[in-house]
């Protein structure tokens, strides 16, 4: 009798597991990729940055109780750039949590940037038929990019750079204005003060540079900042 019982029992308790395991949804790691890729991809092209998704990682399959899913992604994904990041994702069943999970999440972004349309030594003076807008995917943060094309005209490459390469902006400024032994015109301003003398640059300079000019006649030597080719300020004495 104690047997037949315990039979019974047994056969109603493994009812109920299998009911409960028939109730429960399994979600596999690629489907749950699937749907957050999705979400991602509207997002971000909803945001106009150029990013988007290459690849998604969810690094186990999901069991969740039977209901209706929806899925909340972590905060500050329109601003996201390119690189690896990881994405917090909660599942919810009917409205209540069901599942929290680290997602990995690889992007990239398409831009468009100045670059060059040949090779180019140091030293060389970037003109305006020099450079041209060419759209390339970035799969990290690169910074100090140059973002306008205007900002290489007139400018004399620090490096050698070669065509096509996104070009930064330290690799980028003004050509020399002034060598040294120029004859500089010198204008000096103090209030309302305005006088202009000439001197002799010690040094050779670029636009916005101070250097160092000598008078001829009294041999002294004071700071001027140029301001362009053979010209010179300096605004207190």
């Amino acid at each position: 009798m104690i047997r037949i019982l315990l039979l019974c029992l047994g056969l109603l308790w493994g009812g109920v597991v299998g009911s409960a395991l028939a109730w429960a949804q399994a979600i596999s790691h690629s489907e749950v990729e699937g749907l957050l890729d999705l979400r991602l991809r509207a997002i971000l092209e909803g945001a106009g940055t150029g990013v988007f998704v290459t690849t998604i990682s969810c690094p186990a399959d999901l069991k969740l109780p039977d209901g209706a899913i929806s899925w909340e992604l972590g905060p500050g994904v329109e601003g996201w750039e390119p690189g690896l990041h990881t994405l917090p994702v909660t599942a919810f069943v009917e409205g209540a949590t069901a599942a929290r999970v680290q997602v990995l999440v690889t992007l990239k972004q398409r831009v468009q940037v100045p670059v060059l349309r040949r090779d180019f030594k140091r030293g060389e003076v970037v003109g305006q038929e020099d450079v041209q807008l060419l759209e390339v995917e970035l799969a990290a943060v690169l910074p100090g990019r140059l973002r306008e094309a205007s900002g290489a005209v007139g400018k004399a490459v620090t490096r050698d750079v070669r065509a096509n390469q996104p070009l930064l902006e330290k690799w980028l400024e003004g050509p020399v204005v002034v060598e040294r032994g120029d004859r500089v015109r010198v204008t000096l301003l103090r209030g309302g003060l305005r006088i202009e003398t000439s001197g002799v640059a010690v040094q050779r300079g670029r636009v916005g540079e101070f250097i160092s000019v000598r008078n001829p006649e009294s041999k002294s030597v004071y700071d001027a900042q140029i301001t362009g080719p053979g010209e010179a300020q300096v605004k207190a004495w």
